[in-house]
């Protein structure tokens, strides 16, 4: 399959089996992760592979901040969303949380770094199907927040950019159906 197939017909697939993902096919998917440009070759990334009970860590981190949001967390509705959210990691067998690091060089600057981290993260749901895995990218408001990074052993300044949920897949997705790019170009000549 061409590059150009490959990004047209990629599709998110959160249907996943249980089943363990080989470290073999972790690192490879990470090692084209990192084959992204970077401003001043500042080397950003940094991930966190997240696995067994790891997920219920990931999971009451979420839980955390949405408590922080609510007037009344005891609220039965309230409860039932806690629960619901704290669910969410074990979607997958493998989540890996994707930062970008402070640049340490003064000429860089972090948005670079973050865009490098962000492009990272299309390497990863671009390689996972070719090991035949699945793999879906999310985000959430939680992730923004200073003590999240922290929470999850990130060094100082460090920006988390996505979750990227892997796994076998239960069933196979059709391929999506993309629109072009002709509503969002302009031309200047």
């Amino acid at each position: 399959m061409s590059i150009i197939e490959a990004i047209k017909t990629r599709n998110s697939n959160s249907v996943m089996t249980g089943a363990a993902v080989a470290p073999a096919q972790i690192k490879q998917i990470l090692d084209a992760a990192v084959c992204t440009p970077v401003h001043h070759n500042t080397n950003p990334w940094r991930f966190l592979v997240i696995q067994g009970e790891g997920r219920q860590f990931l999971g009451d981190i979420m839980v955390n901040h949405l408590e922080k949001t609510m007037t009344n967390p005891e609220e039965p509705k309230n409860i039932a969303l806690r629960n619901k959210l704290n669910k969410k990691p074990f979607r997958s067998p493998v989540i890996i949380a994707v930062a970008a690091a402070k640049p340490d060089d003064k000429k860089a600057i972090m948005i670079e770094n973050v865009a490098s981290a962000i492009a990272a993260c299309q390497n990863i749901l671009l390689a996972a199907p070719e090991l035949g895995l699945s793999a879906f990218w999310r985000t959430g408001s939680f992730m923004y927040e200073a003590d999240t990074a922290a929470a999850l052993g990130f060094e100082e300044g460090a920006e988390l950019v996505g979750l990227m949920y892997l796994g076998h897949p239960k069933k196979q997705m059709r391929p999506k159906s993309r629109e072009t790019s002709d509503a969002y170009v302009r031309w200047l000549e």
